[in-house]
Protein backbone atom coordinates (compact mmCIF):
# COMPACT_ATOMS: atom_id res chain seq x y z
CA UNK A 1 0.00 0.00 0.00
CA UNK A 2 2.93 2.72 0.87
CA UNK A 3 4.28 1.78 -2.94
CA UNK A 4 0.88 2.57 -4.26
CA UNK A 5 0.56 5.59 -2.42
CA UNK A 6 4.01 7.08 -3.06
CA UNK A 7 3.57 6.15 -6.79
CA UNK A 8 0.26 8.02 -6.87
CA UNK A 9 2.04 10.99 -5.09
CA UNK A 10 4.47 11.55 -7.43
CA UNK A 11 2.18 11.18 -10.34
CA UNK A 12 -0.14 13.60 -9.04
CA UNK A 13 -2.86 11.48 -8.89
CA UNK A 14 -5.57 11.03 -5.65
CA UNK A 15 -4.70 8.25 -3.51
CA UNK A 16 -7.83 5.85 -4.56
CA UNK A 17 -8.56 3.16 -1.27
CA UNK A 18 -7.27 -0.13 -2.49
CA UNK A 19 -9.28 -2.68 -4.63
CA UNK A 20 -9.63 -5.93 -3.04
CA UNK A 21 -7.40 -8.78 -3.71
CA UNK A 22 -8.44 -10.89 -6.40
CA UNK A 23 -6.15 -13.91 -5.07
CA UNK A 24 -2.92 -13.83 -3.79
CA UNK A 25 -2.02 -15.50 -6.77
CA UNK A 26 -3.08 -12.70 -9.20
CA UNK A 27 -2.81 -9.31 -7.54
CA UNK A 28 -4.60 -6.81 -9.04
CA UNK A 29 -1.49 -4.89 -11.57
CA UNK A 30 -0.31 -1.36 -11.15
CA UNK A 31 -0.05 0.79 -14.31
CA UNK A 32 3.67 0.40 -15.80
CA UNK A 33 5.92 3.82 -16.04
CA UNK A 34 6.51 4.14 -19.79
CA UNK A 35 10.12 2.79 -20.79
CA UNK A 36 11.37 6.36 -21.61
CA UNK A 37 10.11 7.72 -17.98
CA UNK A 38 11.82 5.74 -15.22
CA UNK A 39 9.57 6.17 -11.75
CA UNK A 40 10.56 8.66 -9.74
CA UNK A 41 10.24 6.83 -6.20
CA UNK A 42 13.14 4.27 -7.64
CA UNK A 43 15.43 7.15 -5.91
CA UNK A 44 13.65 6.90 -2.48
CA UNK A 45 13.62 2.87 -2.50
CA UNK A 46 16.04 1.47 0.29
CA UNK A 47 17.43 -1.07 -2.56
CA UNK A 48 20.77 -2.79 -1.84
CA UNK A 49 22.70 -4.55 -4.44
CA UNK A 50 25.12 -7.06 -3.05
CA UNK A 51 26.71 -10.04 -4.28
CA UNK A 52 25.16 -13.25 -3.67
CA UNK A 53 25.38 -15.01 -0.31
CA UNK A 54 24.47 -18.80 0.37
CA UNK A 55 22.07 -17.94 3.33
CA UNK A 56 19.78 -16.17 0.10
CA UNK A 57 19.23 -19.49 -2.13
CA UNK A 58 16.25 -20.68 -0.48
CA UNK A 59 14.76 -16.97 -1.57
CA UNK A 60 16.02 -16.26 -4.70
CA UNK A 61 14.12 -19.75 -5.98
CA UNK A 62 10.65 -17.83 -4.50
CA UNK A 63 12.17 -14.84 -6.18
CA UNK A 64 12.36 -17.12 -9.49
CA UNK A 65 9.50 -18.66 -9.29
CA UNK A 66 7.10 -15.71 -8.79
CA UNK A 67 8.15 -13.70 -11.24
CA UNK A 68 7.44 -16.34 -13.98
CA UNK A 69 4.08 -17.35 -12.48
CA UNK A 70 2.96 -13.15 -11.64
CA UNK A 71 5.07 -10.77 -14.51
CA UNK A 72 4.95 -13.84 -17.03
CA UNK A 73 1.44 -14.27 -17.11
CA UNK A 74 0.57 -12.16 -20.19
CA UNK A 75 3.00 -14.00 -22.38
CA UNK A 76 3.09 -17.27 -21.28
CA UNK A 77 0.03 -19.85 -20.67
CA UNK A 78 -0.22 -21.88 -17.46
CA UNK A 79 1.72 -24.67 -18.74
CA UNK A 80 4.36 -22.82 -19.87
CA UNK A 81 5.27 -20.85 -16.60
CA UNK A 82 4.90 -23.84 -14.71
CA UNK A 83 7.63 -26.12 -17.09
CA UNK A 84 9.98 -22.78 -16.63
CA UNK A 85 9.45 -22.36 -13.30
CA UNK A 86 10.04 -25.51 -12.35
CA UNK A 87 13.00 -26.07 -14.82
CA UNK A 88 15.04 -25.11 -11.36
CA UNK A 89 15.72 -26.61 -7.64
CA UNK A 90 17.28 -25.34 -4.64
CA UNK A 91 20.17 -27.14 -5.99
CA UNK A 92 19.95 -26.83 -9.71
CA UNK A 93 20.19 -22.98 -8.72
CA UNK A 94 22.68 -23.56 -6.57
CA UNK A 95 24.77 -24.83 -9.09
CA UNK A 96 23.74 -22.42 -12.34
CA UNK A 97 24.85 -19.49 -9.71
CA UNK A 98 28.33 -21.37 -8.64
CA UNK A 99 29.65 -19.96 -12.09
CA UNK A 100 29.94 -16.17 -12.63
CA UNK A 101 29.04 -13.19 -11.19
CA UNK A 102 25.58 -13.27 -9.33
CA UNK A 103 24.07 -10.23 -7.15
CA UNK A 104 20.72 -9.49 -5.39
CA UNK A 105 18.47 -6.74 -4.33
CA UNK A 106 17.63 -5.62 -1.04
CA UNK A 107 14.75 -4.05 -0.27
CA UNK A 108 13.73 -3.36 3.33
CA UNK A 109 16.19 -6.56 4.12
CA UNK A 110 14.09 -8.64 2.12
CA UNK A 111 15.44 -10.29 -0.95
CA UNK A 112 13.43 -8.89 -4.04
CA UNK A 113 15.97 -9.64 -6.98
CA UNK A 114 19.29 -11.03 -8.22
CA UNK A 115 20.88 -11.05 -11.62
CA UNK A 116 23.39 -13.45 -12.78
CA UNK A 117 26.24 -13.15 -15.66
CA UNK A 118 28.64 -15.85 -16.90
CA UNK A 119 31.39 -14.05 -18.71
CA UNK A 120 29.57 -11.96 -21.97
CA UNK A 121 26.46 -14.33 -21.17
CA UNK A 122 23.36 -11.98 -19.18
CA UNK A 123 21.83 -15.83 -17.98
CA UNK A 124 19.33 -14.09 -15.50
CA UNK A 125 17.06 -11.15 -14.47
CA UNK A 126 14.97 -12.10 -11.99
CA UNK A 127 12.40 -9.49 -9.72
CA UNK A 128 9.65 -10.08 -7.60
CA UNK A 129 6.73 -8.58 -9.03
CA UNK A 130 5.45 -7.10 -5.91
CA UNK A 131 9.04 -4.73 -6.37
CA UNK A 132 8.51 -4.82 -10.51
CA UNK A 133 8.91 -1.55 -11.84
CA UNK A 134 10.83 0.12 -9.38
CA UNK A 135 14.20 0.40 -11.30
CA UNK A 136 15.42 -2.87 -9.10
CA UNK A 137 16.05 -4.76 -12.64
CA UNK A 138 18.07 -1.61 -14.07
CA UNK A 139 20.45 -1.84 -11.17
CA UNK A 140 20.38 -5.42 -11.23
CA UNK A 141 21.80 -5.37 -14.97
CA UNK A 142 24.11 -2.16 -14.57
CA UNK A 143 26.06 -4.26 -12.06
CA UNK A 144 26.37 -7.41 -14.31
CA UNK A 145 27.24 -4.58 -17.13
CA UNK A 146 30.20 -2.56 -15.27
CA UNK A 147 31.72 -5.99 -14.54
CA UNK A 148 31.88 -6.90 -17.81
CA UNK A 149 33.27 -4.01 -18.84
CA UNK A 150 35.63 -3.87 -16.29
CA UNK A 151 36.95 -7.79 -17.13
CA UNK A 152 37.13 -6.23 -20.81
CA UNK A 153 34.52 -7.74 -22.56
CA UNK A 154 33.45 -5.66 -25.65
CA UNK A 155 29.58 -7.44 -26.19
CA UNK A 156 26.97 -8.82 -23.94
CA UNK A 157 24.34 -12.25 -25.20
CA UNK A 158 21.26 -12.85 -23.58
CA UNK A 159 18.22 -15.04 -24.34
CA UNK A 160 15.26 -13.09 -23.43
CA UNK A 161 11.62 -13.96 -22.68
CA UNK A 162 8.83 -12.84 -24.33
CA UNK A 163 8.25 -10.55 -21.15
CA UNK A 164 11.83 -9.21 -20.76
CA UNK A 165 12.43 -8.32 -24.36
CA UNK A 166 11.49 -4.90 -23.83
CA UNK A 167 13.65 -4.26 -20.79
CA UNK A 168 16.82 -5.65 -22.85
CA UNK A 169 16.14 -3.53 -25.50
CA UNK A 170 15.51 -0.35 -23.42
CA UNK A 171 19.11 -1.50 -21.99
CA UNK A 172 20.39 -1.13 -25.29
CA UNK A 173 20.14 -4.72 -26.65
CA UNK A 174 19.08 -5.51 -29.82
CA UNK A 175 17.47 -8.72 -31.09
CA UNK A 176 18.41 -11.54 -33.35
CA UNK A 177 15.24 -12.82 -33.82
CA UNK A 178 13.10 -15.19 -31.78
CA UNK A 179 13.48 -18.81 -31.21
CA UNK A 180 12.27 -21.79 -28.97
CA UNK A 181 13.66 -23.14 -25.72
CA UNK A 182 11.95 -26.19 -24.04
CA UNK A 183 11.11 -27.17 -20.67
CA UNK A 184 10.39 -30.55 -19.51
CA UNK A 185 9.24 -30.52 -23.54
CA UNK A 186 7.44 -27.26 -23.54
CA UNK A 187 7.85 -25.30 -25.86
CA UNK A 188 8.90 -20.95 -25.25
CA UNK A 189 9.33 -18.61 -27.31
CA UNK A 190 12.16 -16.07 -26.40
CA UNK A 191 14.65 -13.09 -28.10
CA UNK A 192 18.23 -14.38 -28.93
CA UNK A 193 19.75 -10.77 -27.83
CA UNK A 194 22.73 -8.58 -28.10
CA UNK A 195 24.47 -5.47 -27.11
CA UNK A 196 27.95 -3.86 -27.95
CA UNK A 197 30.05 -2.78 -25.02
CA UNK A 198 32.25 -0.57 -27.27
Amino acid sequence: MMLQWLRQLFHRTPVQPEAPAHSAAQPAPEPAPRASEPDPIAALMPFQIRPLDSKDMAELLGVFREAIQVSAAAEYDQQQRDAWSQGQNYDSLISVLSEGDTVVAEWDDKLVGFAHRIRDYINMVFVHPEASRVGIATLLYQHLEDGARIEGITELTTHASLTAHDFFAYMGFTSEGQEQAERAGIPLTRHAMRKSLV
